[in-house]
């Protein structure tokens, strides 16, 4: 006779917050904290009793803004802000939170869990994004003023290529993936196969590499 499997033991509201990776923190509705996660508080119970506001903005009232939990009191839903600053050593962060009710028995909202994450990492990626693809974007914008014949950098000789065509061979010849060059051009992933598939068979070429050196010959980069 097999013995009884073992049930999992039970855990406590409280231990599986405290099982979360990153920042956290309960209030109540008069914004008292009555249980904290600080990772980087020696002693992230001491501020346990507090208004929040006190201990993380060294405010008198609720913070006006830059704070989710207030509008989570307010309707009931989750809420998000980002907040942009430097540490002391000058260096730029990130960080957003979040706001998430939770309710009593009678179904009201009695507290809110306020969660902080580091967003740094993910902010500066995405600037640097945007900066690349507004440099491309002004470059097509360029690029389309001029009629193929007019191009600047109009190709010796004659093109077997399109005008699209060679708006392609140039960005790939750039080095930008296909998904990218279908977001500058504003065309699909399909066309941009497309038309790849055709530069290569007008121009007599393999890869991309061979389609670049083909570009860069005649000036199209």
């Amino acid at each position: 006779m097999s013995s009884p499997a073992k049930s999992a033991p039970a855990l406590t509201a409280w231990e599986v917050l405290a099982s979360l990776g990153e920042a956290m923190m309960i209030v109540d509705r008069d914004y008292r904290i009555i249980w904290s996660k600080e990772p980087l508080m020696e002693d992230d119970q001491s501020v346990v009793g507090q208004p929040c506001y006190r201990v993380f903005a060294g405010r008198e009232t609720p913070c006006p803004d830059a704070c989710p939990v207030r509008p989570m009191f307010a309707d009931g839903r989750p809420h998000a802000v980002e907040r942009h600053f430097f540490t002391p050593a000058g260096d730029e962060m990130w960080r957003e939170a979040r706001a998430y009710p939770i309710v009593d028995r009678r179904g009201r909202v009695a507290f809110a869990a306020r969660i902080s994450f580091d967003i740094t990492h993910r902010k500066k990626r995405q600037s640097r994004l945007e900066g690349e693809i507004m440099t491309l974007e002004r470059s097509l914008e360029e690029m389309n003023r001029f009629q193929l014949g007019e191009l600047p950098f109009q190709p010796q000789g004659d093109s077997p290529l399109t005008k699209r065509e060679l708006e392609v061979l140039r960005l790939t010849a750039q080095g930008l993936s296909k998904p990218r060059i279908a977001h500058v051009l504003g065309i699909s992933q399909n066309t941009v196969k497309r038309h790849v598939v055709n530069i290569f068979n007008k121009l007599g070429v393999n890869d991309r590499a061979q389609a670049a050196v083909w570009a860069a010959r005649r000036g199209l980069v």
